[in-house]
């Protein structure tokens, strides 16, 4: 029994270092979308820049405006939101253009 109670507290104590913070605060699980730009034109295409986080640990990948627009060959942006997914160690966050 003190195994799997170590073992479980050192899941949530190590989950929370992979955890994102959004505007509603920290979650052990988590899976949101937050505006940041929205111009008012419309836009057909969509490109999408993600970042990854394992175990609070390893941190990767380029989720810059720049790189969604290359994704999805957008010249003209129309909108940018964040989404953001986290689950106990791993954690997610992409940004998300949509343009022309």
């Amino acid at each position: 029994m003190k195994k799997l109670m170590f073992v479980l507290g050192s899941v949530v104590l190590l989950g929370a270092c992979a955890t994102p913070s959004t505007e509603v605060g920290i979650a052990l699980f988590s899976d949101t979308v937050q505006p940041l730009m929205v111009t008012g034109n419309s836009g057909t295409k969509v490109g999408r820049a993600c970042g990854k986080n394992y175990l609070g640990l390893f941190i990767t990948g380029d989720m810059s405006v720049d790189a969604a627009k290359k994704d999805g060959k957008i010249t003209q942006v129309t909108s940018v939101d964040k989404e953001i997914k986290g689950y106990a160690l791993y954690a997610e966050v992409c940004t998300v253009v949509r343009g022309k």
